[in-house]
């Protein structure tokens, strides 16, 4: 994927993405089923996992993120490999804050800020 590509796909997103090393749950089937799969970045609108089989996930499930003790219904964006892109969908859109020019620290915080919110 070249740097344009990168930029593009950015630019389309409500709010940025923050990398993250986080385990998490895929539930589907009535939680019957589940995979474990590692998310590698998130926001309050989607994330980008990666899991052994991401071709098996199926098209929409819950995705549990126990170290946020959170339930997000998911949808599946894109596949490539390893990885999937999501939709978290059950979140209620709202007017996303504008991320221009902060510091990585100040994103961690606006990002944390919002994931909370998205609890209540």
């Amino acid at each position: 994927m070249t740097e344009s590509t990168n930029a593009s796909t950015a630019e389309q997103r409500r709010v940025p993405r923050l990398r993250t090393l986080l385990g998490g749950i895929v539930q589907f089937d009535d939680h019957m089923s589940t995979m474990d799969c590692t998310i590698r970045s998130l926001s309050a609108y989607g994330a980008r996992v990666e899991l052994a089989e991401a071709f098996r996930l199926p098209d929409a499930f819950d995705l549990a993120i126990p170290h946020h003790d959170q339930v997000h219904r998911a949808e599946v964006i894109w596949r490539r490999g390893e990885r999937a892109g999501l939709a978290l969908t059950d979140l209620k859109p709202r007017e996303a804050p504008v991320h221009r020019h902060m510091t990585p620290r100040q994103l961690r915080r606006a990002h944390q800020k919002e994931m909370a919110d998205a609890l209540y």
